[in-house]
């Protein structure tokens, strides 16, 4: 999630009480050569130098969930931690190039096998419990292996059923094997939660890492509270000399959206993500200074459905309801009138280039029928499955965002005859009853995904952990197009193997997808470099910004 520039949300209304936490290979491919960090992650320069200091406040009503610990946190500390901790490299979403970090060399020696050589003279912040130490491989390696480890972790797949060995031999290389060839496997090894390196002291010691620990990035943890905020101060030690330009960052977290927009006005933050457009609006009008931007969401909406029990193992009951939404009227009503449809795969990543063309996607819900019309051959479908009058139970998150979007399925599906009792419930338990599979039908804010792995996986039978598909649903088909994604190693070719898959997922419809949103955020002019048309983990790994303030400091 992209918590500092607001482009995690799918666009629905966001509060610090209403916030959203969680889950409410190979070497020609993935470009081993690669290029040392911030080289594709940097636009031009800019024409006038950077200047050196200052402190860049971001103001937001997203708390944090689990403070700092890389590995768990899942709202605002995700665009702070990638600043604080280290990574051995990362893979550009876009076209899956390789951006070195710590690691100066990456090497595949076969379809397994991955060897990473840390560059010299890294060091961790000179805070416990570390204390200024070099970084070594066994850090890596033991970092690996807690994120594997961790019940907390939600996403980790790739960890449980992929990942076979990792060890350090000495203290600048790292071994990774696979049980078998996977090409999101440098994916895994580089993201923005499950690369983040760890200090072994805090790992052996079991260290509750909310407040922080002694990462190795360009800035060092200095305060956080759950209730005001989080400061990070600049590492001088950072291994790219220069970097970074500003003294310090703070994120300042509010009770309410309209504490945050005064702080903004009042140029007591420099940044805010809003929750909506129609906040963007309100921020524009504060003065013709402000730089308002929008971005693109990577998170989206779905409705899942249990297909191996009536009423949905029937699939003409999966079609009326798909055929019967009108997506048009969600997006107006729910995202301000900013988002837009898909399919299993969002298009807003890596600008569509996995994702099925829209014209497909409108198509399978009959899109080119009037809503009118579509609602007389969802009825038609309901009769003929013998469900014209069913009840359906929709679990949900109980969050108010989240319940509104609820209500508005419900109103739909109504129309066409059938009753839906919306059953809001804890988030937590929200969650355990998804990933058990214990619901009828249930609505989905997903995650930000930045590949296609999870997002596909959700249609294979052993679903996202390999334990079994939470909507009970089986078709070797799309099985055999999944499972042979993982290992493509040519990028066109697996594009064709997931394009496939997908016009099948769309026919199938365990899920039902609604849309995919946009996110906005405001900047007041002597903010640069802030880059906001980077989405999701790339605009965390911008660590350029700087702040063009007169001697006198920030203008009233």
């Amino acid at each position: 999630m992209n918590a500092a520039s607001g482009s995690g949300t799918t666009g629905l209304r966001l509060s610090r009480r209403r916030a959203l936490v969680g889950g409410a290979a190979a070497a020609l491919a993935l470009g081993l050569g690669g290029c040392d960090l911030g080289g594709d992650y940097s636009r031009a320069p800019t024409p006038e130098a950077p200047r050196r200091g200052g402190t860049l406040r971001t103001g937001t009503s997203l708390p944090l969930s689990y403070g700092l610990d890389p590995h768990v946190e899942a709202a605002t500390g995700l665009a702070i931690v990638p600043r604080v901790y280290g990574y051995l490299m990362h893979v550009d979403p876009r076209d899956e190039s390789l951006i070195h970090d710590h690691a100066e060399q990456v090497e595949q020696p076969d379809d397994t096998t991955y060897i990473f050589t840390l560059r010299n003279g890294l060091t961790f912040h000179d805070v416990a419990p570390a204390f200024g130490r070099a970084v070594t491989a066994h850090d890596v390696a033991r970092s690996i292996e807690r994120y594997r480890d961790n019940p907390l972790v939600v996403n980790k797949a790739w960890h449980t059923t992929v990942l076979d060995t990792v060890w350090a031999p000495d203290d600048r290389t790292v071994i990774v094997t696979t049980r078998e060839p996977n090409v999101y496997s440098l994916h895994e090894l580089g993201g923005l939660s499950s690369g983040a390196i760890i200090p072994v002291e805090a790992i052996d010691a079991d260290l509750d890492l909310a407040s922080g620990s002694a990462g190795s990035g360009p800035f060092v943890a200095e305060r956080v509270d759950f209730g005001t905020g989080v400061r990070i101060a600049s590492n001088a030690a950072y291994h790219r000399d220069g970097i970074p330009y500003l003294d310090a960052m703070e994120w300042a977290l509010f009770d309410s959206d309209a504490d945050k927009m005064a702080a903004l006005q009042q140029r007591r933050v420099d940044i805010a993500p809003h929750r909506d457009k129609t906040e963007a609006e309100e921020a524009r009008a504060f003065s013709d200074d402000l730089n308002v931007s929008s971005e693109e969401s990577l998170s989206y909406l779905s409705i899942g459905l249990r297909v191996d029990r009536a009423p949905f193992n029937d699939l003409r009951v999966r079609q009326a309801i798909d055929v019967c939404i009108n997506r048009d009227e969600l997006i107006r009503n729910i995202a301000a009138g900013d988002g837009d449809v898909l399919g299993p795969v969002n298009p807003h990543m890596a600008s569509g280039y996995w994702s099925l063309p829209e014209s497909e996607i409108v198509a399978a819900w009959q899109g080119g029928l009037s809503i009118d019309d579509r609602r007389t051959e969802a009825r038609r479908l309901l009769d003929a499955a013998g469900v014209s009058s069913a009840t359906i139970t929709l679990q949900v998150a109980d969050l108010p965002q989240l319940r509104d979007v609820a209500s508005v399925i419900a109103d739909q599906l109504g129309r066409v005859g059938l009753t839906v009792v919306v059953q809001p419930r804890d988030l937590f338990a929200w969650f355990v009853a998804f990933r058990r599979g214990e619901f009828e039908a249930t609505l989905i804010s997903h995650q930000p995904y930045e590949t296609p792995d999870v997002p596909t996986r959700l249609y294979e039978s052993g679903g996202i952990d390999g334990s079994g598909n939470v909507f009970g649903f089986l078709d070797p088909a799309i099985d055999a197009l999944v499972e042979r994604s993982w290992i493509e190693a040519d990028r066109e070719a697996r594009l064709e193997t997931l394009l496939a898959a997908q016009r099948l997922m769309i026919e199938a419809r365990p899920m039902v997808h609604l849309f995919t949103g946009v996110g906005y955020s405001s900047a007041w002019p002597y903010v640069r470099d802030r880059q906001p048309e980077l989405i999701g983990s790339r605009a965390q790994y911008n660590y350029e910004q700087w702040l063009a303030l007169p001697a006198e400091g920030r203008p009233a």
